[in-house]
């Protein structure tokens, strides 16, 4: 644990930023002995699995809270590698049980409503049990409909944006399972975070952080 004290008058504006920097040579997180490598990586509530030494972090932020949709993949042909397309609106990939990447794909569903439509297509045509990890860059509730909100909760996600303007949304999901049992995050002030396996968010790692907890002074 490090503990430390700012002085008074140094974090006087309105949005502070804390910056860590690790100095020591960074690692592929191939060599690293995660505590969960070697076992089944468990996909919420769904009773799906990754295999052994795979992970999926979606990362999600609404325009005010960041503008930034990223889903990192670490699998055979992965470590921690972003697969996210990075464009406006739902981020979208699609992963078989083996934890291999089969296709990846966005919607933006602020500009058109025909493009919740093709979301819920793109959805419906995976077959059951496919990892299905999604992450909203700037805003995606304009213009989602029902159709996509549906196949969504296929996944087991519980989220309805509708009427939520700019707010982040993190999942991951698994195709015909029951609503609410996906793994996912979503917040109108701060960015989504969706973890499943490997909580690995780049190619090399220099340190892991487990909580930033700050203490207003007496």
């Amino acid at each position: 644990e490090v503990v430390a004290t700012i002085p008074v008058g140094v974090a006087d504006r309105p949005l502070d930023r804390l910056t860590l920097e690790f100095q020591d040579t960074p690692w592929s997180s191939l060599y690293i002995d995660f505590p969960t490598k070697e076992i089944g990586q468990p996909v919420g509530e769904t009773g799906a699995f990754l295999p052994p030494g795979h992970g999926i972090v979606a990362v999600s932020a609404g325009e005010e809270v960041g503008d930034f949709a990223h889903i990192f993949l670490t699998n055979r042909a992965f470590v921690g590698a972003d697969v996210a397309l990075g464009e406006r609106g739902y981020n979208l990939i699609a992963v078989n049980r083996e934890g291999d990447l089969l296709e990846r794909a966005g919607f933006d569903t602020l500009a058109d409503p025909a493009n919740s439509a093709a979301m819920a297509a793109w959805i419906n045509r995976w077959p059951e049990g496919t990892v299905i990890a999604g992450a909203v860059n700037d805003e995606a509730s304009l213009h989602l409909g029902g159709d996509a909100v549906d196949g969504l909760a296929g996944l087991g996600v519980s989220t309805d944006l509708r009427g939520r303007f700019r707010w982040s949304h993190a999942f991951v999901g698994v195709v015909g399972t029951g609503k609410g049992t996906a793994r996912e995050d979503a917040a109108l002030l701060r960015p989504a975070l969706a973890v499943v396996g490997l909580p690995v968010d780049g190619p090399v790692i220099f340190g892991g952080i487990g909580r930033v907890h700050f203490l207003a002074a007496p």
